[in-house]
């Protein structure tokens, strides 16, 4: 099961106010009002979830549901009084998140994913398949983010060792000759999750991912984007298992598991976003279907 329930965090704000801003509103509900409840009937929402979520997954099925970090802890706290096993909070970093209230404020630049599992032996597919002739969602990640980790450390070294203020263009300066200069490092790091044959037996995957938030128009005001969602699918089920996404808003979740070779189920009560959705999905069934048979 991996759904993107309401996070009750829709409110009206003077964002319009300040200069520079393009959001007028965390009122991204508008009049319909699945966002907004107050705190204690949230928490209650969260439990009758919870009971849910434990009747219809399978032993040993594993949920990742997102959620606003303020209820992080009362949705782990449901889960557990539910049956269900919490395993981790992963982290989703949002490299293009939008600077809202960024002279009183930390920009809000992630998300948290709750994710467990019914019983125990859940899937997670770390295993490197070597033999495969693509290389997995969770390999390109893994490799990306050693590489990147090591120009990031080496970048912050050579702006801290200036001692004056260095002008914006020796900045960039510094940054191209860094990048130059570690290329080699970079590229020995990423490599290192396979041993000496090419071959290694899982990979480390770590409790956070970057990937930027969905750009441009979006069927709903809270649309994630369908890599990532590919990537947990591909991370906690296998070819041919059910997803489950109760809450479905644009069909994402659907048209990422069935991209995996998964199939999906999907819920939506908002007449409109459901309109959109199946919309969606049948053009993705149609265009795969016209694929196997050309």
């Amino acid at each position: 099961m991996l759904t993107d329930p309401p996070f009750n965090i829709a409110r009206d704000t003077n964002f319009h106010t300040w200069e520079g801003n393009t959001i007028n509103s965390y009122r991204f509900d508008a009049d319909k009002g699945w966002d907004s409840y107050s705190p204690e009937g949230f928490r209650i929402l969260l439990n009758n979830w919870a009971n849910e979520f434990q009747r219809v997954l399978r032993p040993g099925g594993t949920f990742a549901v997102f959620c606003a970090d303020e209820y992080v802890s009362d949705l782990i706290g449901a889960m557990k009084a539910n049956g269900l096993k919490p395993r981790r909070t992963i982290t989703w970093r949002k490299p293009n998140a939008v600077p809202v209230n960024r002279k009183h404020m930390m920009m809000s630049a992630c998300e948290y994913i709750v994710m467990g599992v019914k019983g125990s032996k859940s899937v997670f597919n770390s295993d490197l398949e070597t033999s495969s002739k693509i290389l997995s969602d969770a390999e390109v990640i893994a490799i990306a983010d050693k590489a990147s980790t090591v120009i990031e450390q080496e970048i912050r070294k050579a702006l801290s060792a200036r001692g004056a203020r260095p002008s914006v263009h020796e900045i960039q300066a510094i940054v191209e000759d860094t990048i130059s200069d570690n290329a080699k490092a970079a590229s020995d790091r990423s490599i290192n999750l396979y041993s000496d044959d090419g071959k290694s037996a899982s990979i480390c995957v770590p409790n956070y991912v970057t990937f930027n938030s969905k750009a441009g128009s979006r069927l709903h005001p809270t649309e994630k984007p369908v890599a990532l969602l590919k990537y947990l699918i591909e991370l906690f089920s296998n070819p041919g298992d059910i997803v489950l996404d109760p809450f479905a808003g644009s069909a994402s979740t659907g048209e990422a598991a069935i991209s995996s070779d998964r199939r999906a189920v999907l819920v939506e009560r908002d007449h409109e976003f459901y309109e959109k959705g199946s919309s969606r999905i049948v053009k993705l069934v149609s265009a795969k279907e016209a694929k196997l048979f050309s």
